[in-house]
Formats: C-alpha cells, structure tokens, sequence
C-alpha cells in the first residue's frame, strides 16, 4: 500500500559549503577594518622580529660594547614607556590611523638607517627614537578596534587581532634568521619591506579614523564633555586592568635579560632549544586566541581572568622546580593555552571601560603600567638570579598571581555593579558599558 506522501531527502551541506558559513560568520572576514588593521600589525610586527634576533649581532659587528648593547635595550624601554600616553593622547586628538601611519613609516625609515651606522652611541639613539615609534602603533590600533567593533564582540576581535600580532612575533625571527644567513644588512632590508607593506595596508583598507561614526555613536552628544574628565582613566574595571598588565610585564622583564640565560647556563639548552622554547608558547597562544575571544564574549571575563591567570602560577614554579630542558618545553605549551584565554578576556575588558574619545589614552596608559612592572622585574629578578635561578621564577609567579588576584576581583567587582545599575532598554545596550563606566570612578 503505497503513500501519498513523499518524503523530502535531508538537505546537507558540503565540505566547501559549510567552510563558507563558518568564515561568512567570522567576524575578521566581515569587517574590512579590523581584517585590515590585524594585517598591518602581522606585517610591522613581523618586520619587528626580523631585526630581533639580529640587531645585538650587528651592533656587536660594528664595535658596541656589552655596556652598550644594555643601553640600546634600556633605551627603548624608557623610550616606549614614557610615550605611550602621550601617542595615545596624539592617536585621540589627531586620528588614529594617522598616528598608525606615522609609527609605521618612522619605523621603516630607522631600520633602514642602521644600514649607514657604525658609531656604537648612535645604536642608543636609534634604540630610544624606535621606542618612540613602537608606542605608535599598538595603543591606536587597539583603540580603533573599540571604535568600530560592538561591545558583544570584542573578545572576539581582540583574540583574532592577538592571534595575527603573535604571529607576527612567531614568523618574524624565523625569517630574520634566514636572510641574515647572507648578510645583516638583508635582515634590516626586509623590515623596511614589511613596514612599507603594513602602511598600505592601513591606507587601502583602514577606513576609520579617531572621530569615525562608531558602534557607540547612539550616545548623546552630551558626552563630548565627560571626555575631558580624566578620572575616567582610573574607573574601576581600569585600574583593575592596569594592575593585571603590571603582573603580566613581570614576565616581560625576565625574559629580556634572564630567560636566555635561565635555559643556557642553569638548564645546558642549546640556542635553536631555546628559540623553539619560543615558538612552543606563541604557536597554541596563536591558534587558540580567536576561539579565546569567541569564549570571552559569551562567559563573565572576570571570571575567565581569574581561573586562567590563577593557571598560569604553578606553571612559574614549575619552571623555578624543574630541571629537564624537554619538560620545561611542554610547560611553555601548557602556559601558551592557558595565556591565550586571558588576554582577550582582559582586552574585551578595557574596551567595555574605555570612554569614546579616550580610547586611546587608555591603551597607552594599559601598555605604561604594563611596562613599569618590565622595568621592576628586569631590576629586581637579576640580583636574585645570582643566588638562585629558581628564585626569580618563584617571585615571578606569587607577584603575577598576586596581581591576577586583586585586578581579576577589581573588574569582577565593577561587573557586579554594573549589572545592579542595568536599567537601560536592550536596544541600547552597546553603550551600556560606556554609561556604566561613568558611574565607577575610583
């Protein structure tokens, strides 16, 4: 006996066909801007690392000292660290794509001075000008991506936009050790190149400046006058944030004048083991950031800072406890997982606080406090690595879970009140945070 109905086959999409969905919904693909900014500093930063390795070889070729290779690197530290604000101010005033630009072509035109350089003083000089630059690119172009992206998806632009930096990072070194095989001079050729390609970039498919229409733009004009009250710098989620970038330079400090020596002299690594200890924290970090950030948008940040900084403190002592080269090698890969599900959440956080017109400001103020904790680490690790190289590891990781505590309950606290203050309709809930923020000064 037969139906009259038909039954419809199941209707199932192809290999290609679901790959086009899924890119269709990220986000990177759908916003030429933030595609275009991630690019620009995947190229500056790749230009970055190609000189990395290269620069102390070179300077070392031309004459300079070992007192002179610590003060090129003190140089730009100093350099970037006192010119974070005011590029941010510069990058909130002027536009931030313009101040990209200008960071970006300051860059190329240094690396290509080094080329005509052989006094060992002038390596200083250059050193503190790059500073300068550096503090130009990353402070606006993170600002930027505040202004053109909606609050409920800034984890995720934040953990695309940290996977292209990081990759960066990871690609840079590489090539910068290849094409130094024929000759110094090729290394610091090729960042001029990358710079030149990152500032087309940014002129081709960087629409957006600092006073572009932005996914905020619903607020009252009103607004324009809170922008000069600059005790909105130190709201509550922000200092919070400041005090976890602290704990987090630490680390930063120790690895630009310990970590090498740690795996060398204490551990017997070779430099291509120690250079693969690299790549083992940056590749899991690069891959998993733009998930990272998916996750960041749909679980309480706060909550995502404290579980995954709290995470990465055994892993410090770990590293003060253990004495097996290859061990210490997995824990880089466990600590690169677990650092990929902080940041973003830590980024989508100083979005949410960052007043419209400030923006900038508050990511150069994120990146100085940040570097104020380089500066402590780097001082204060050395005189307790000649007593032990495990001593510097230990305190590294009680000051960092330290700081991941009280910021992490900090940004938990100012969530809790502004989900106590909601009283806004939910169609204006993109600017809920700005407003919210207004209301948390500490």
């Amino acid at each position: 006996m037969s139906s009259n109905k038909q039954v419809r086959p199941a209707v199932t999409q192809s290999t290609p066909q679901r790959l086009r969905a899924v890119l269709s919904e990220s986000l990177i693909f759908n916003n030429r801007t933030l595609l275009g900014v991630s690019l620009a500093v995947f190229a500056a930063f790749t230009g970055v690392g190609m000189v990395g390795p290269v620069r102390i070889l070179y300077a070392q070729s031309q004459g300079a000292s070992l007192a002179i290779i610590d003060a090129m690197a003190s140089a730009y530290l100093i350099s970037n660290f006192l010119f974070q604000y005011p590029v941010g101010w510069l990058a909130d005033r002027w536009g931030r794509k313009q101040i990209i630009i200008i960071g970006l072509l300051v860059q190329a035109l240094l690396s290509a001075v080094y080329l005509f350089v052989n006094d060992p003083i002038l390596f200083v000089i250059l050193r503190f000008v790059e500073g300068m630059a550096g503090a130009a690119i990353l402070p606006p172009a993170r600002a930027l991506l505040i202004d053109i992206i909606p609050t409920e998806r800034q984890g995720e632009a934040y953990g695309l936009f940290g996977a292209f930096f990081n990759a960066g990072f990871l690609l840079g070194p590489g090539i910068g050790g290849i094409v130094a095989s024929w000759g110094y001079s090729t290394a610091f050729i090729g960042a001029v190149l990358f710079r030149l390609v990152a500032i087309a970039i940014v002129l081709l498919m960087v629409r957006t400046g600092a006073r572009s229409t932005s996914v905020n733009a619903g607020v009252s004009q009103t607004r324009i006058a809170v922008k000069v009250d600059y005790r909105l710098l130190f709201t509550l989620p922000l200092i919070g944030a400041y005090i976890l970038a602290f704990g987090d330079y630490l680390y930063l400090g120790f690895d630009m004048t310990l970590m090498p020596l740690w795996m060398h002299d204490s551990l017997g690594a070779t430099v291509a083991v120690i250079g693969l200890a690299y790549v083992m924290w940056a590749l899991p970090t690069t891959l998993l950031s733009p998930f990272s950030g998916r996750v960041a948008d749909r679980r309480r940040r706060s909550t995502l800072i404290l579980i995954f900084g709290l995470a990465q403190v055994p892993i410090y002592i770990a590293y003060g406890l253990l004495n097996v080269v290859w061990i210490i090698l997995l824990f880089f890969i466990a600590h690169g997982i677990v650092y990929a599900f902080i940041q973003p959440a830590v980024d989508a956080s100083v979005a949410a606080a960052s007043v419209s017109g400030m923006r900038a400001r508050v990511q150069g103020l994120y990146t100085t406090f940040g570097l104020l904790g380089a500066f402590i680490g780097a001082s204060s690790f050395s005189s307790l690595y000649t007593l032990s190289f495990r001593y510097p590891l230990f305190v590294l990781g009680i000051g960092y879970g330290s700081c991941v505590l009280i910021g992490g309950l900090l940004i938990r606290r100012a969530e809790r009140r502004a989900l106590l203050s909601e009283d806004t309709p939910p169609a204006q809930d993109k600017v809920q945070p700005e407003r919210q923020t207004e209301q948390q000064t500490a």
